[in-house]
């Protein structure tokens, strides 16, 4: 019985597929329509009171097919950094470097509360995505934490959900986003990061309303493993086992490699703004110096690389989908028209209501536009002058833009970057999508709330 439930799951090509097809048919039928584009120290913005309708651009079976390639090359560098961060981690992960830490780990907590290992580890890896941006990386540290948290009796879900929900927090709040917080306030012209101690303060406060969701939920499957969202579905993940392995001189040097290489990793982000291929290129380093640290020969490592990147290689294509219903958008000229759309619907309204309004909005546009760069340069030129013309400051403006952003990643089928971070973990996106609905709800409304009070205090400097 179990069997026949887990062939009816999507696999989840079969769901952006069908949403490519449902997003090529209706593009037919919305108005063409475009905004004019002004150069903004150096970057293409929108000129916010420009948009015009233009003749019908119709897309059919043609840009269909053609969306494949267009969505792969567009999304070429995030796949680029996905395959060599799994290529580094594959020699990590054989090596048996994180599989001896965590397996320690597990044993020096073994005392130690659930509840208590949670919040340190959702502490630690949201602090790191608020700082880096880099919630990608959920798909190297979820075969870390899963086994570990299914050794301590609970479930698949769980497991990732430490990881993915404190890099929800993390990013959604980020107090130094450059894919999109940093974009946003340079377009404002508001300092860059500025007003960070108060997105410091949504971190925290999201980070734990999640928290306390989460244990809730881990509280209730240990007690009863039928209402786990996972019930009926095995996990290709298995519990450490009991046994508990020492640190050998080997990977006592291989450790202290990699803690030096992810650290600069980490420094590179925050302090140069280490993009995609800086990231990559990290990554590629790592992977040889932890090999070489360990004693591997290069011929050893080169196998390892492979293993790594074939163990991602469906998580990075599922990624191209993604930007393959963008390229249909882009074809038949209606992405500027959802947006000239929203925007006139939260015109006219008070400063606190048009800050929600434009909270709903950002996450509204975030389904068609699953690129937090991308719809910074678009968007952000049209939500200032509505926040100007409302009385809303520019930097609530800015920051419910991130917040429509960043949260709404972790439940759009259209983002490929959750729907491989998904498939790494083993879970369906509908099993996810029964669990995190109503932690998102949850969110929205802590964000809706956060919004009113950055207008009640002026939020600032302007």
């Amino acid at each position: 019985m179990e069997n026949t439930k887990e062939k009816k799951q999507l696999h989840p090509f079969t769901l952006l597929l069908i949403i490519l097809v449902i997003v090529t048919i209706v593009a037919n039928f919305v108005p063409s329509g475009i905004y004019d584009r002004v150069e903004f120290e150096g970057r293409t913005i929108v000129d916010p009171l420009s948009y015009r309708i233009v003749d019908k651009e119709n897309v059919g079976i043609t840009t269909f097919f053609l969306s494949f390639y267009h969505g792969f090359r567009n999304a070429a560098s995030l796949m680029g950094m996905i395959f060599f961060a799994g290529a580094a981690f594959g020699v990590v992960n054989g090596i048996g470097l994180m599989e001896t830490s965590l397996k320690i780990l597990a044993y020096k907590l073994r005392n130690t509360h659930f509840y208590v290992v949670s919040f340190v580890l959702m502490a630690v890896i949201g602090t790191q995505v608020a700082f880096t941006s880099m919630w990608e990386l959920c798909v190297v540290i979820l075969p870390m934490v899963i086994p570990l948290v299914l050794a301590l009796g609970y479930d698949v879900v769980t497991g990732a959900s430490i990881v993915m929900l404190a890099a929800c927090a993390g990013f959604g709040a980020a107090m130094t986003n450059p894919l999109f917080t940093a974009i946003a306030h340079s377009i404002a012209e508001l300092p860059i990061y500025s007003g960070l101690w108060y997105r410091a303060i949504s971190f925290v406060v999201i980070l734990l309303a999640s928290y306390v969701y989460l244990m809730f939920y881990a509280n209730k499957i240990k007690k009863d493993p039928t209402k786990s969202v996972m019930y009926g579905m095995t996990s290709k993940y298995q519990a450490f086992d009991e046994d508990v392995p020492k640190f050998t001189p080997a990977l006592i040097r291989a450790g202290i490699v990699f803690l030096v290489v992810f650290a600069f990793l980490i420094y590179g982000t925050v302090k140069f703004g280490f993009d995609f291929p800086e990231i990559a290129a990290t990554f590629v380093a790592l992977g040889f110096a932890v090999g070489l640290a360990y004693g591997l020969n290069i011929n050893t490592i080169c196998e390892y690389f492979g293993e790594g990147m074939k163990e991602l290689f469906y998580a990075g294509m599922v990624m191209f989908f993604a930007r393959a219903i963008l390229y249909v958008m882009e074809e038949a000229l209606i992405i500027d028209t959802i947006i000239s759309a929203l925007a006139n619907l939260v015109t006219g309204y008070s400063p606190k209501v048009t800050a929600v309004l434009l909270l709903f909005m950002q996450t509204i546009i975030n389904f068609f536009i699953p690129s937090g760069s991308g719809q910074a340069t678009i968007t952000v030129p049209i939500i200032v002058p509505i926040a100007d013309m409302a009385g809303v400051t520019r930097q609530v403006a800015c920051l419910v833009s991130q917040f429509g952003d960043g949260f709404s990643n972790f439940i759009y089928p259209t983002n490929g970057s959750l729907i491989a971070i998904l498939m790494v973990a083993g879970i369906p996106y509908n099993r996810w999508f029964k669990f995190f609905a109503p932690l998102f709800a949850i969110i929205m409304t802590i964000c809706a709330i956060l919004a009113v009070v950055g207008v009640i205090i002026n939020l600032g400097p302007f």
